[in-house]
């Protein structure tokens, strides 16, 4: 549903569920110049915490780390990198919704860089 959505949204999906050694990326998108790497999060509305909140610092590294190791296995220089969320809303019986957050976060942010 997530890659739907941004698939709608302009984007083109270029992997799901890319995992690498204790990391894992759901989605890797191109957007324009720009490769995305997409956590996906679903809650039910009522709940007491949005999906964003789930996607902590350990998570980001994990992420992090499986998207350094998909930029390695590309041939010449990387392209530049972005890290978004997507919410995904579900209640049985209704029709999800999705919440895209571009830059929900940065390397800085979960205190890492890049290695080749």
């Amino acid at each position: 549903m997530a890659a739907r959505f941004l698939s709608r949204a302009g984007l083109k999906i270029l992997v799901r569920n890319y995992r690498h050694r204790g990391g894992e990326v759901d989605l890797v998108a191109r957007h324009g110049r720009v490769l995305v790497m997409v956590e996906v999060k679903s809650r039910h509305p009522r709940a007491r915490l949005s999906p964003q909140h789930a996607v902590t610092r350990t998570k980001q590294r994990r992420i992090i780390g499986a998207a350094g190791a998909y930029l390695r296995e590309l041939r010449g220089r990387p392209p530049a990198v972005r890290f978004d969320i997507v919410e995904v809303w579900q209640a049985t019986g209704e029709v999800p919704r999705c919440r895209w957050i571009r830059h929900a976060y940065r390397l800085e942010d979960a205190g890492v860089g890049w290695s080749r």
